[in-house]
């Protein structure tokens, strides 16, 4: 992948969401223990998409990243606020 500058912290994740089930909070919904989980897996996937999407259109048009836009996007885990790559082609 590209951006190794947001990583995520699975450690500091863990402890987080071992010490909100002690304290009864829900795994899912809005501000669920999953919330944070989901919102890295979408964006991970969606990095991962725009590789293989860059990897086709270099070889017929010369297309490459052009920063990151953030969408809200409604989920099972409630709103999150997904930063999503572009590229120059759209």
């Amino acid at each position: 992948m590209t951006d190794t500058t947001n990583d995520f912290d699975f450690e500091s994740f863990k402890q987080a969401a071992i010490k909100g089930l002690y304290e009864g909070k829900p795994l899912t919904g809005q501000n669920g223990l999953f919330a944070p989980l989901l919102k890295h897996f979408l964006e991970s996937a969606l990095e991962g998409e725009m590789d293989g999407h860059l990897v086709q259109t270099r070889q017929t048009e010369q297309n490459r990243r052009n920063g990151k836009t953030t969408k809200t996007v409604k989920s099972s885990a409630g709103l999150l606020d997904l930063t999503t790559p572009r590229d120059r082609s759209g």
